[in-house]
């Protein structure tokens, strides 16, 4: 389990990342205690769905337990040669260069922008040595797609993954970047292995059939997960209803 303090407009906000325990709300000084990816279910948070890889089986089991799709793309990726690049303790630049590499890929595909918020939390996570980042690159030294890790030594959690898939419209880079994509998941995958990580996370399902259908390409089983906030005090409270009426604002409820 890995926790973060930070202050948002003067609110203290305490958030646990994959809590395997439940938190002791009297002994957390904070107005919230936020959960990201707990594995403890909570009538207050969201429930997902995640896939979880045991990274005890041998190289050979992990890989039969993937589709054949996943390991023949796998395969056509490691004839082409990509250069597999790990920072295990990225700069300040170095989350500069995700962040505008991902932002591309997010206006794009319309969804959320990695923005100050997302980047001090990363750079929080790094100060733990929590964190990494790493990128598969062609043979001409272009970035094809990028992931961010976390770890609590126990379970790796996939944070984010970009890619400009949906972005070019030549057939055969796209196959590329896929093969390229899956490629980085498995050396990833091994590479926390070797380090004695025992679970690898994929970050959870989406409704997209596709991403869905990418991320169980790779096996594993699919368990439950849990996100959201509790409060600790009145203003924690106060927040939360604020929070809560913006919600229900946007879906058109009130």
């Amino acid at each position: 389990m890995i926790a973060i303090d930070r202050k948002l407009m003067n609110i203290k906000i305490k958030t646990y990342y994959l809590a395997t325990e439940d938190i002791r709300k009297g002994d957390v000084k904070a107005h919230l205690i936020g959960y990201a990816h707990s594995l403890i279910p909570k009538s207050s948070l969201r429930s997902f769905e995640t896939i979880q890889i045991d990274l005890r089986k041998d190289e050979n089991e992990l890989l039969m337990e993937m589709n054949k799709t996943t390991r023949r793309q796998i395969k056509s990726a490691l004839e082409r040669g990509f250069t597999h690049v790990i920072v295990d303790n990225p700069t300040d630049q170095e989350l500069m260069d995700f962040q505008e590499f991902y932002n591309r890929f997010a206006k794009d595909k319309r969804t959320h922008m990695f923005n100050s918020y997302h980047m001090q939390t990363m750079k929080l996570l790094r100060d733990q040595n929590a964190l990494m980042l790493t990128y598969m690159k062609d043979k001409d030294n272009n970035i094809l797609c990028y992931r961010i890790y976390m770890t609590d030594g126990i379970v790796v959690l996939n944070l984010y993954s970009a890619s400009h898939f949906r972005i070019v419209d030549d057939r055969e880079l796209k196959r590329i970047m896929s093969q390229a994509n899956r490629l980085l998941i498995w050396k990833s995958l091994l590479w926390y292995k070797e380090k004695g990580q025992l679970v690898y996370d994929m970050g959870g399902l989406t409704d997209d059939e596709n991403i869905r259908k990418f991320k169980l390409g790779f096996g594993g089983k699919i368990v439950q997960a849990y996100s959201g906030y509790e409060s600790k005090s009145m203003i924690g409270n106060i927040i939360m209803k604020v929070r809560d009426l913006k919600l229900k604002l946007l879906k058109g409820i009130v």
